[in-house]
C-alpha cells in the first residue's frame, strides 16, 4: 500500500473508533482517498521492497536469520498498523535516499539490490520532499520503468 492510502487508513478508522464512543459521529460509507497511478507505483516499489528483504532472509542461517528478521523484515512489514506502516515506510523511503546514512547497507545487503533500492526510495521520497524548486514528484511510469529496466532483467 502507498504512504497516502496508508495515512487515509489510519485516519478513516480513528473516525471510527470516535464514532464507536460518540454516537453523533458519523463515519463516511467511503474512504476520503482517490488513488493515482503513482500510488499503484509505490505500492510495486513496497512489494519488490519486500521480496528483496525475504529473498536476503532466506540466505541467512541461524541467529543472523533471526535477528535479520525482527531488526529489518518484521520491522518494515511486521504486524504493524496503518499509521505504524506510514511512520516505518517514511524511514526506509527517507533513509534510503539519504546517501549520508548508512542504515540502508544493513537493510538491503547485496550491492546491486542496494543501488535499486536507494533509487526506489529516492522515487518515493520525491513524492513528499519538495525539490529545490520546490514541487513534489509523483513516481511516474517512465520513472519506475526506467528503474526496473535498469535492474530487472528477464534472465
Amino acid at each position: 500500500m502507498s504512504i497516502p492510502l496508508l495515512r487515509a487508513l489510519t485516519i478513516y478508522f480513528k473516525l471510527v473508533d470516535k464514532a464507536a464512543n460518540h454516537r453523533t459521529i458519523v463515519v463516511p460509507s467511503e474512504l476520503d482517498f482517490m488513488p493515482g497511478p503513482q500510488d499503484d507505483l509505490e505500492s510495486m516499489i513496497w512489494v519488490l521492497t519486500y521480496a528483496i528483504m525475504l529473498h536476503h532472509q532466506e540466505t541467512l542461517q541461524g541467529s543472523d536469520k533471526v535477528d535479520y528478521k525482527r531488526d529489518v523484515v518484521d520491522r518494515f512489514y511486521g504486524s504493524l498498523s496503518y499509521a505504524g506502516l506510514v511512520k516505518e515506510r517514511l524511514i526506509m523511503a527517507y533513509e534510503g535516499a539519504n546517501l549520508f546514512v548508512d542504515d540502508p547497507e544493513a537493510w538491503v545487503p547485496d550491492a546491486t539490490q542496494y543501488i535499486w533500492f536507494r533509487r526506489a526510495m529516492t522515487l518515493v521520497a520525491g513524492q513528499f520532499m519538495p525539490s529545490s524548486d520546490g514541487g513534489i514528484k509523483p513516481i511516474t511510469f517512465d520513472a519506475f520503468d526506467a528503474l526496473c529496466d535498469e535492474f530487472i532483467t528477464d534472465e
